[in-house]
């Protein structure tokens, strides 16, 4: 059976991952969008990179804070 320590860390550690790819996504972008010509037909920015890192960003630090929550409240935490 997996510590809650252990569950904490391991959700902690993804979340820095993710994080840092998130940030990698806004350079990239920002980058991409420096890169274009000013003018009224300006093709969209392409933000589906940068979506889906900011989505895994949002969803492991909610999945860390309800963690946190069930720790807090003596929630059994083995497998379901």
């Amino acid at each position: 059976m997996v510590s809650s320590n252990e569950l904490t860390t391991a959700l902690d550690a993804a979340l820095v991952t993710a994080r840092a790819e998130y940030r990698k996504a806004v350079i990239e972008l920002a980058t991409r969008e420096a890169a274009k010509h000013t003018s009224a037909d300006r093709e969209p920015a392409d933000v589906e990179q940068i979506h889906h890192a900011r989505t895994r960003v949002i969803a492991l630090d909610a999945a860390r804070d309800e963690l946190s929550q069930m720790i807090e409240e003596g929630a059994p935490l083995g497998s379901a």
